[in-house]
């Protein structure tokens, strides 16, 4: 762990490790190439501001991506597709409610260096400066090229809509660690990592309680402010 490790609460939840397996294509992979080439000599780039560097905020995603457990990033490979049963990675936390019935999402410690998180962190602000036209070179250009370049058939490119989807990947990530955390921590430390897959967590009603408020700052965080979108969420991980 380094000086500038954090242990974070991550949930195993489909909707946001989709919008964090979507940071890097079409966004952080292409920012990272078009610096590469410039790097290189290529002079048909987009020119980006000097202090933003594009292959620092793609290697600090891919760090935070390996830093996952391997449930959360098999859940990220794989959202939005069924993975059977069986072919789910070991070691998978399962939650119950307190009447032992009900499961929850999975919830996970994870080491993640904030430097990582601080380098994702400037990266956009540099895209919503872009976006207002701030900044002073062709980031926001690039933008609209590269929504243009991805965006979904039928769909209107929408530049706003893709910084908007990294915002709200990034956001789960800089979630405070408030009591509520400390306390579900303390609960997923009770079980060993060999435990994991055959002992479920049957949480106390204090640990309930906690639950329900960090997933609720969670499906804030996903929603990103659109009510509908927290609607869905928050009862899809009730």
């Amino acid at each position: 762990m380094t000086d500038s490790s954090h242990r974070l609460l991550l949930p195993d939840d489909e909707d946001w490790l989709g919008l964090l397996m979507g940071m890097e294509e079409p966004l952080l992979l292409q920012l990272s190439l078009n610096t590469r080439d410039a790097r290189a000599g290529d002079e048909d780039v987009w020119e980006v501001p000097a202090d933003l560097d594009t292959v620092a905020a793609h290697d600090a995603w891919g760090r935070i991506i390996q830093a996952l457990p391997e449930p959360l990033r098999e859940g990220a490979r794989n959202s939005g597709r069924y993975v059977p049963a069986e072919t789910r990675p070991a070691g998978q936390y399962t939650l119950y409610a307190p009447d032992g019935r009900y499961e929850h999402t999975p919830l996970y410690p994870v080491n993640i260096d904030q430097n990582d998180v601080a380098a994702l962190v400037a990266l956009l602000g540099h895209l919503r400066r872009a976006l207002e036209g701030k900044g002073g070179s062709q980031l926001g250009e690039f933008l609209e090229s590269l929504a243009g370049d991805w965006a979904e058939p039928g769909r209107e490119p929408d530049a706003k809509r893709l910084v908007g989807d990294f915002a709200r990947a990034l956001a789960v990530l800089q979630l405070e660690r408030q009591p509520d955390v400390e306390l579900l921590l303390n609960a997923l430390a009770a079980v060993g990592p060999d435990e994991r897959a055959t002992d479920p967590i049957v949480l106390s009603p204090p640990q309930e309680d906690a639950y329900q408020r960090y997933m609720t700052r969670v499906s804030s965080a996903v929603a990103g402010g659109d009510r509908h979108e927290y609607a869905l969420h928050r009862f899809a991980n009730d």
